[in-house]
């Protein structure tokens, strides 16, 4: 009887040491190796030439990486496609008809491969959570999202001007979030309200 509650000891710590280790997933905004992969994925599902009009990427610990892309195959398309990733699985949602005037698609949807490196992101994430504890005195900050929206306004000489860029970064506990804002190049804009 001693060696039955032995071994339901161990297999109840080994059982628990699993659901942590599976549980556990780190956010695909931490590494450039993440953000590798995060292109690999999103060449693979919706080929290189797909032209974005949002990425938005956010991590909670309990359900891992959710990713919402409103993406169109081709840059000339005037048909986007609204797709989630979570758990892994990709579901489509929508098709949305973009309402364009006097622009082209490819005036307001950038690329992953040529307009926007994603790996850039890295770096925005670190100054974010530099000046989230450098002047606004947060402690243990981690990531929480990032969000990557062309505005469907008119064009500019370049049109990567249009990209907004906001990263929200919070205490671990929940207790404060802090919006940033960069521009296309990855340069700090500041503090959003």
């Amino acid at each position: 009887m001693k060696n039955f509650y032995l071994f339901v000891c161990f297999l109840s710590v080994g059982l628990v040491l699993a659901c942590k280790s599976e549980k556990k997933s780190d956010a695909v905004f931490e590494t450039s190796n993440q953000f590798s992969g995060l292109i690999k994925d999103l060449n693979t599902k919706f080929t290189e030439k797909a032209g974005y009009s949002c990425i938005i990427l956010s991590y909670d610990k309990l359900m891992g990486n959710t990713i919402m892309v409103k993406v169109a195959k081709d840059l000339n398309s005037d048909t986007i496609e609204e797709w989630y990733l979570m758990n892994g699985k990709w579901d489509k949602k929508s098709d949305i008809l973009l309402e364009l005037e006097n622009v082209k698609p490819s005036d307001i949807l950038f690329t992953i491969n040529g307009d926007f490196d994603l790996a850039k992101l890295v770096e925005m994430v670190d100054v974010s959570k530099d000046k989230a504890e450098s002047e606004k005195k947060a402690k243990d900050v981690e990531c929480k999202n990032v969000n990557l929206l062309m505005k469907n306004k008119g064009t500019t000489a370049n049109k990567m001007d249009g990209l907004i860029i906001q990263i929200t970064v919070g205490n671990a506990d929940g207790s404060n979030s802090f919006d940033l804002g960069f521009d296309a190049k990855g340069d700090f804009e500041g503090f959003l309200d």
